[in-house]
């Protein structure tokens, strides 16, 4: 099966969380979630989830939080998850 990677950013975390639900039930895999601050564009190392979504790299949020989330989606259901995307209020890149 032809996979594509989509790339996308959100303002919160349950924004991207509720994404990479709607894209597993696209049959999308390898999810990559990060918490980056905002103010300086670092990423922390120890706030990173990989294909174990589902833990939660703490509450604590920066006010400037950005998260940014990576999948790998089929390439049929390419556009469709373009669309959650942006519906949930993700920024592709």
């Amino acid at each position: 099966m032809d996979m594509e990677t989509l790339q996308a950013r959100f303002a919160t975390q349950d924004q991207a969380e509720s994404v990479i639900r709607k894209l597993s039930a696209l049959r999308s895999d390898r999810f990559r979630l990060e918490r980056a601050d905002a103010r300086d564009g670092a990423s922390s190392s120890d706030q990173h989830l990989n294909a174990e979504f589902g833990s939660d790299f703490g509450s604590s949020a920066v006010d400037a939080a950005e998260f940014t989330l990576s999948a790998i989606v089929p390439k049929v259901a390419a556009d469709q998850a373009r669309t959650v995307i942006r519906q949930a209020g993700g920024e592709i890149y």
